[in-house]
């Protein structure tokens, strides 16, 4: 019986023909397949032509698979082997462009940030206060609380001068009697002057505060009325009386213009006063106490900026006495008193102006009379203008 081969027994046996294990191509038949297969992978992954368009200062325009240097830093156009536009490159920038990026993007990021303080403090605004009159309630509990600061201070400047005035009397009292005044009497009525100026520098800078806190309130309570889109005016009658504060301040420049607006404040307060001159000393007057409240008295001070510096200028501030320091500031001020305050700044620069134009009136009268000043010396210079 003929058994007949099947597929099975020519793959399960070893031809007769050929050596068995050897593969049917053989090794160099392999060989020559990846040798193939190698090519083709390198030719898939060569890239294609890179073609360039520019155009150079002539305004010509030029093709090129090469960029050559002199157009490395101008605009092009990257093209397909096709010259279709694959990319475009901006030319290079200069560094006076580089530098206006740069302070662009610095300005850029700083209004960002203030952008973003603004949202914050918006949010913190809005959730602090249901209505503008909460923000002028703590506002003036803020004035409130500084105004009874300064009354206690005014107080005991008070205090200060009435044992100046008794330290007058016993110096007075020996004088009279034919005996020296003790080195240590003298100590104490200076060293209690001194402790007045310090008092009334201290009252200034507390006035000064609650400057600041009234404007950084109108600004909170203005930003308020327009995230909440009120358009119904807010009475503020304490915004008045902070901002009548301010009045009574007189900058000076040097020691020559403060000396001459030093004298007109002197008789500014000897004119406007209802009360005598108590004490009177080169930085600070002080009048008599007031009676009863249809008195005026009144103390104006020589505050440096600088006291080791003269050349610093200084402020002249004029204040109001009370009757009685235990009660709240609002009530030692009434209008005929609030009007002096107001009125100190006006006349004072009123009155050097006048004497401006008196000294400009005396150099022509000097140029009359033949002689001839040189530029700049018509008159003593004005508030604010430096030697």
């Amino acid at each position: 019986m003929i058994r007949r081969q099947t597929f099975s027994d020519h793959c399960s046996k070893p031809s007769m023909d050929r050596p068995a294990g050897r593969s049917h191509a053989g090794p160099r038949g392999l060989g020559t397949i990846l040798f193939a297969f190698g090519l083709g992978v390198v030719a898939l992954s060569a890239p294609a032509q890179q073609l360039y368009r520019w155009v150079d200062d002539d305004g010509k325009t030029h093709f090129s698979d090469r960029l050559p240097p002199e157009a490395s830093g101008k605009a092009r156009v990257e093209l397909s082997d096709d010259g279709i536009p694959v990319r475009e490159v901006e030319r290079a920038k200069t560094r006076e462009e580089w530098l206006q990026e740069q302070e662009i993007e610095r300005l850029r990021k700083e209004q960002q940030a203030l952008i973003e303080k603004q949202r914050k403090q918006d949010e913190i605004l809005l959730r602090s206060y249901r209505s503008s009159d909460d923000l002028m309630m703590m506002r003036d509990g803020k004035i409130a609380a500084i105004d009874v600061m300064v009354q206690q201070i005014k107080g005991n400047i008070r205090r200060l001068q009435n044992r100046i005035n008794r330290l007058q009397e016993d110096a007075a009292d020996l004088e009279r009697a034919g005996k020296p005044v003790h080195p240590t009497l003298e100590r104490d009525m200076q060293s209690t002057k001194e402790s007045i100026e310090d008092e009334l520098a201290l009252i200034l800078r507390h006035e000064r505060t609650k400057q600041g806190i009234y404007e950084d309130f109108a600004e909170d309570l203005e930003r308020f009325r327009r995230l909440k889109d009120v358009r119904e005016p807010v009475a503020d009658t304490t915004g008045e009386q902070v901002r009548l504060g301010l009045k009574n301040l007189v900058l000076c420049a040097d020691d020559r213009e403060c000396d001459l607006l030093w004298g007109q404040a002197v008789g500014y307060v000897e004119t406007h006063s209802t009360e005598p001159v108590e004490s009177l000393s080169d930085n600070v007057v002080i009048t008599a106490a007031p009676k009863d409240e249809e008195d005026i008295s009144l103390i104006v001070s020589r505050i440096p900026n600088d006291p080791k510096n003269p050349n610093a200028g200084a402020v002249l501030f004029l204040d109001l006495q009370c009757r009685s320091y235990t009660e709240t500031a609002s009530s030692c001020r009434t209008p005929a008193r609030n009007a002096v305050l107001e009125g100190f700044r006006t006349a004072l620069l009123v009155d050097e102006a006048g004497q401006n134009a008196d000294g400009d009136s005396d150099a022509s009268e000097t140029d009359a009379t033949g002689s001839t000043p040189s530029a700049g010396e018509s008159g003593p210079p004005r508030s604010g203008s430096g030697d």
